[in-house]
């Protein structure tokens, strides 16, 4: 007689051990209904042999004994099995809790298979279910199977199981399958594809058995997609750590200290030590004793808040190198929000410093000679202010421009200009404590800022001693150089409490200084900016006298000197102004040059001379020229050419009735460049002449190369010539017969200026001279008088 059916009661519980579902057999085995079930603690119908208060993760995996508290007051001996109902391991987990009835006799195992309702618990498995023949098709399968390939019961028999399979996979199912029927139980994974594209990847477990007389096998799938994604994104992760540039460190924390676990090639690379030599020591071992304290200590106060923490320090590399590293450490919390690790990342930033720091200096400092620059002078400088202010001391700046720096770069070329800059920087380093500051500004322009001195007459020892020192020779190759330097200085807070007022005051010191015959020092004083203030106001003035129609042209008469005919006129520009009257060229054209005020200036007497000669042309006088002087800045301008042609087309003006002066030195300080724009000048058809000539220093080679037209004898070698005769022997006299002779030899025409006696007209006369103008004719006369007597045909008497 077979013994009666043994139920098999099984719970299903959460992780707190609280009951979701249960099959019939529960019911009939304890006697509850489902009301006193549902919801309750698992403990309240099963106690566990053993020690308590085990969770259901701790119990899973686990066969024990106990006792089933059952609703009529009974107890039941129990064998209790716990297990996971999946082998994901994300999300909340539940668990199967299998109860078996302990009786004094067990029944054979195929009663107790014999009497479980198969049906139940094939489709309340936690997984895919399923029986294949030997021809690869299916004779049982549960819910999930369907589910998971989107068909109906009606299509699963008819498919042959490999096409359940992604193509790639069924050649490794059917041997698997082949596999099992001959050798016994198989594992794999494998991709379910289901009928419209869904795709479950499944661990299945095979195992060989036979349904009566037919072989077949017995399979299960657990779903294990989301473990395989969680996977592959921690080899993605893991291949991420590998391969960044970034040096990584992976350390344990024990509640007291980190220990490494993981480095990454990065790492090794960037400190020369492999994970095989550190792993399990502090990372503090890289430190530099000293260096970054207080970085260290609030990286350590951080990690014992479990807290994030970034900080840019040093450490030490395993060959002794100190790198600079841009440090971010995180903690990392288990499930129980623990902190277990922490991951810190290393990003090196040595070069980046470095890069920094010459950057910082570079921006500080000048390229050329080391020195500080503009912007490190002014912080400085204000520093001393500062500090003289506030100690009640006395300090000094000094501005220093070089007297003949721009002869030496022209004639012995920009490296020779170079080394003089680097001898001069040395000697003012060399002059000077090591609290003072040398800048260099620019160009031939060197400061000096001094502090804390005793007294004046200190500051003008040392001010005394640099100048001596500048003005040594400098041995640059094979030639001895000799720069001397103008020298401004102003006290502070004497004669200023700020960095503008005290570099006002040395700069109007200097400029003194050069005005004084260069190559001396000059201290500022009140006088000396009532000086400046008018300079300023001049300039001021001058910028506004163009626009406001304060300028005047008068036109002084050439004459032909074999005619006695007026030929041409010179333009002098002269300044009607509101407060002081009329005012020379002599006191305004440098201010122009200076601040470039020139140019416009230039540009306005161009125009009005046109405008005189087309004046001149509408009253028949067809042949007139009109000379104007022309600035070296005007030189230099690119576009002069075309604004000049576009000047003469307005007006209707022949180019060959105007004729620029420009001077000898203006042609000499850049030969090459002045021969190119002359060039340019000549080819628009205007007449050229060399003004000033023999005040200069030019060769007849480059005097043969410039295309002019006329040479103009400076009026300074016209004072002492005498005789009707003209045969003074005095050196003014030569000079004046030799550059007459001079041009005609070179084809060129002659004219004198500055002639006011009857002396020096018999002398020009005598020796050939071309043209003349003078006082001795007419002085500058306006555009009226010039029509009125160039149409009256008035002569030079004989």
């Amino acid at each position: 007689m077979n013994p009666s059916p043994l139920p098999l009661a099984v719970f299903v519980v959460d992780e707190d051990g609280i009951i979701a579902t249960w099959n019939k057999a529960c019911e009939k085995l304890a006697g509850f209904t489902p009301r006193d079930i549902k919801d309750q603690a698992i403990e309240r119908i099963l106690a566990f042999d053993g020690p308590g208060g085990r969770s259901m993760a701790e119990r899973a995996d686990t066969e024990s004994g106990g006792r089933m508290h059952c609703a009529d007051g009974t107890s039941l001996p129990v064998r209790i099995t716990i297990a996971p109902q999946s082998l994901d391991s994300i999300g909340p987990r539940t668990y199967s809790v299998i109860v078996v009835p302990r009786t004094g006799i067990v029944p054979p195992r195929y009663a107790l298979i014999q009497d479980l309702a198969v049906e139940d618990i094939i489709e309340g498995l936690p997984c895919v279910f399923y029986v294949i023949d030997q021809s690869g098709h299916l004779l049982l399968w549960n819910g999930r199977l369907e589910a998971a390939l989107e068909r109906t019961s009606e299509e699963m028999p008819r498919t042959d199981v490999q096409y359940f399979f992604d193509e790639a996979e069924r050649p490794a199912v059917v041997q698997k399958i082949l596999d099992t029927f001959a050798d016994g139980p198989t594992t794999h994974e494998a991709d379910l594809v289901g009928k419209y594209g869904k795709r479950t990847t499944c661990l299945f477990h095979c195992v060989r058995t036979s349904l009566g007389d037919l072989p077949c096998i017995f399979g299960t799938g657990v779903d294990i997609s989301s473990r395989k994604q969680t996977e592959l994104d921690l080899r993605v992760r893991e291949r991420a750590i590998f391969s960044s540039v970034n040096a990584i460190v992976i350390t344990c924390w024990d509640g007291h200290d980190n220990r490494i676990e993981y480095v990454n090639p990065a790492f090794e690379q960037l400190t020369g030590y492999s994970l095989a030599e550190i792993k399990g020591r502090d990372p503090r071992f890289m430190r530099i004793d000293g260096c970054d304290t207080d970085e260290h200590r609030r990286i350590h106060d951080a990690l014992q808040r479990r807290e994030s923490v970034r900080s840019i320090l040093r450490n030490r590399r395993k060959n002794g190198e100190v790198f600079w590293n841009d440090l971010r450490i995180d903690p990392v919390a288990s499930m129980e929000n623990e902190v277990t690790h922490f991951v810190a990342v290393i990003n090196d930033i040595t070069e980046a410093r470095h890069y920094e720091r010459r950057l910082h200096h570079l921006a500080h400092h000048d390229p050329l000679t080391g020195l500080a620059n503009r912007t490190l002078l002014q912080e400085e400088l204000r520093h001393a202010i500062d500090d003289a202010v506030h100690d009640a001391t006395l300090g000094a700046l000094a501005f220093l421009d070089l007297d003949n720096f721009k002869y030496i770069n022209d004639s012995f070329g920009h490296d020779a200009g170079d080394a003089v800059l680097h001898a001069i920087a040395d000697r003012l380093r060399d002059n000077v404590r090591e609290d003072d500051t040398v800048a260099r500004m620019g160009g031939d322009e060197f400061v000096v800022v001094i502090r804390d001195q005793p007294s004046v007459t200190h500051v003008g020892e040392m001010m005394e001693r640099i100048r001596r020192a500048i003005a040594q020779p400098i041995h640059v190759g094979s030639q001895e150089l000799v720069s001397g330097a103008s020298i401004g200085v102003s006290l502070f807070p004497r004669d200023g409490d700020t960095v503008d007022r005290v570099m006002r005051a040395a700069d109007a010191a200097m400029y003194h200084a050069k005005t004084l015959g260069k190559n001396n020092c000059q201290f500022y004083s009140e006088e000396l900016n009532r000086v400046v203030h008018q300079h300023l106001q001049l300039e001021a003035s001058l910028g506004r006298a163009i626009g406001n129609g304060e300028l005047r042209l008068g036109y002084q008469p050439k004459v032909d000197l074999r005619s006695g005919k007026v030929v041409g006129a010179e333009a002098l520009v002269r300044w009607h102004h509101p407060e002081h009257g009329l005012m020379p060229p002599e006191r305004f054209i440098p201010v122009a040059e200076e601040t470039g005020l020139i140019v416009p200036l230039g540009e306005w007497v161009i125009d009005e001379a046109c405008g005189a000669l087309r004046a001149l042309d509408a009253l028949g006088i067809h042949d007139f020229v009109i000379s104007v002087n022309l600035s070296a800045r005007q030189l230099r301008q690119r576009q002069f050419v075309d604004r000049l042609a576009t000047t003469l087309q307005r007006h209707g003006v022949r180019p060959a009735t105007l004729e620029l002066e420009v001077t000898e030195s203006q042609l000499m300080d850049h030969p090459e460049d002045a021969l190119q724009a002359l060039a340019g000048l000549k080819a628009l058809g205007v007449r050229l002449s060399i003004d000033d000539f023999g005040t200069g220093y030019s060769s007849l080679s480059h005097l043969q190369k410039f295309p002019v037209d006329y040479i103009k004898i400076d009026r300074s070698f016209l004072s002492n010539v005498s005789g009707a005769g003209g045969n003074g022997g005095d050196g003014d006299a030569v000079i004046t017969r030799t550059i007459i002779a001079l041009g005609h030899n070179l084809k060129l025409k002659v004219i004198a200026e500055g002639v006011e006696t009857r002396e020096q007209l018999a002398f020009l006369r005598d020796h050939g001279c071309d043209e003349m103008q003078g006082f001795y004719f007419s002085p500058a006369i306006s555009q009226k008088g010039l029509e009125s007597m160039v149409g009256n045909d008035a002569r030079l008497p004989d």
